[in-house]
């Protein structure tokens, strides 16, 4: 039977008749969670199976952990071991890694990066080849190193980067289709491991493989990327991520692609958000303009859809720094969690892609009647040559986009809801 929250504050240990003392006793609350309750304290446990081995784990002592949140945790529990995931290995990475991110906070209170980190080899490599460049190419590429280097991978020990990393990175400029850009990163990406072998700090460079492998071919520019705009087809493909995300994803990818259609932003810059960027107050997301394509900080006024999924999201990935935190080590999802998703709700690359909510956008808004200049400075499309006079409409524009957004998530919706009743009919 399962649980109530006045049941677990009336529980009290038993007494044994022969000896007198109270004895611990087990409170099961299904699938697994229990409340041991002794005379010092009441914590919950839950019992699971990994590779045939009963495994047993603490989910904290109560009242501290309530039962909503015990049952949550539990739930995020088996969400780990149907990705074949062990809960007590992932606890115990989370906790080297938080060993870890205390040791380079000190560094970075100290105004410097983990000796061991990738961030401070790919600086000292800077420093290192800075002499034999101009000192215009010198700043260019350190802007790009830290944009798309430092950006997703400094923080990590550069020893423990493994190839699927870097593969990720790579495939990430490839998808925003940024050629001449994943060119070069991809070549000084080998410089750096390279440089890393040779001043000790690792073993080998998990870079050259993947660099060997890339083409660096520009797609047919008349292609673009695969979209939907179509009002009808719009509704039944949110309707379908719906139900596969339910299915299939655990909660990051769901809410990204969740969030995606309402705020339109390139997949890269996506699942690199970060909690600090987002002000509940003021109902924005303030993306810094390191993580823009044109390297200025962008605002996204945020419905009241989007706001409730992130703060249902707050309550597991909150803790940490990114809104969409990788699985089973440190980092952010890639864009290539989100295109695993859409293919998995029956839409290949050629019908959809997650840069596809962009294009859907554009379209959508315009038959709403919204003004293009609201449209596209809401996509962080430069306007104006005039800089100033850019940030000035940025700034006037602002209340007419965060009116544009609520009414496009509405718009949404709508488009879902009447998906379902034709599926239902």
């Amino acid at each position: 039977m399962a649980l109530t929250t006045k049941g677990i504050e009336a529980a009290k240990p038993k007494i044994d008749k022969a000896t007198g003392k109270e004895k611990a006793v087990r409170l099961s609350d299904g699938n697994g969670l229990f409340l041991e309750v002794t005379a010092k304290s009441k914590r919950w446990r839950v019992r699971y199976f990994f590779e045939g081995k009963e495994q047993m784990l603490s989910l904290g002592k109560f009242p501290v952990v309530g039962l909503k949140e015990a049952r949550e945790k539990n739930f995020l529990l088996r969400q780990q071991l149907d990705q074949g995931l062990n809960p007590s290995e992932v606890r115990k990475s989370e906790k080297t890694r938080q060993k870890e991110a205390v040791q380079v906070e000190k560094f970075l209170a100290k105004g410097e990066a983990h000796p061991m980190s990738l961030e401070a080899v790919a600086l000292d490599w800077l420093e290192d080849v800075r002499k034999t460049w101009k000192q215009s190419t010198y700043h260019g590429e350190k802007t790009r190193i830290i944009k798309h280097i430092i950006g997703p991978l400094g923080k990590l020990p550069i020893n423990e980067i493994k190839p699927a990393d870097v593969r990720a990175l790579f495939q990430q400029l490839e998808a925003e289709g940024k050629y001449d850009t994943l060119r070069k990163i991809a070549e000084n990406t080998v410089r750096i491991f390279n440089f890393g072998i040779a001043v000790g700090k690792c073993d080998n460079n998990p870079a050259y493989s993947i660099w060997k492998g890339l083409s660096f071919k520009r797609p047919d520019p008349n292609r673009g990327f695969a979209t939907i705009t179509s009002p009808d087809k719009v509704g039944k493909l949110l309707l379908a991520l719906d139900s596969t995300m339910t299915e299939k994803c655990g909660i990051e990818v769901a809410t990204a692609l969740r969030i995606a259609p309402y705020v339109f932003l390139r997949p890269g810059t996506l699942t690199w958000g970060e909690w600090s960027e987002i002000d509940w107050q003021e109902r924005e997301w303030r993306i810094p303009g390191l993580k823009m394509k044109n390297n200025k900080p962008h605002v996204v006024p945020l419905a009241r859809q989007v706001l409730e999924h992130l703060e249902n999201l707050h309550r597991y990935t909150g803790e940490g720094q990114y809104l969409f935190p990788s699985y089973g080590k440190s980092g952010h999802l890639t864009t290539n969690s989100l295109l695993k998703a859409i293919h998995a709700a029956g839409y290949g690359s050629k019908e959809f892609t997650s840069h596809g909510f962009r294009h859907m956008a554009v379209t959508l808004l315009k038959e709403l009647g919204f003004p293009h200049d609201v449209i596209y400075l809401q996509l962080s499309h430069t306007l104006e040559r005039d800089a100033a006079k850019a940030a000035y409409d940025k700034a006037q524009l602002l209340p007419q986009r965060r009116e544009m957004m609520q009414a496009y998530a509405d718009y949404l919706d709508s488009l879902r809801e009447e998906a379902r009743k034709r599926e239902k009919n």
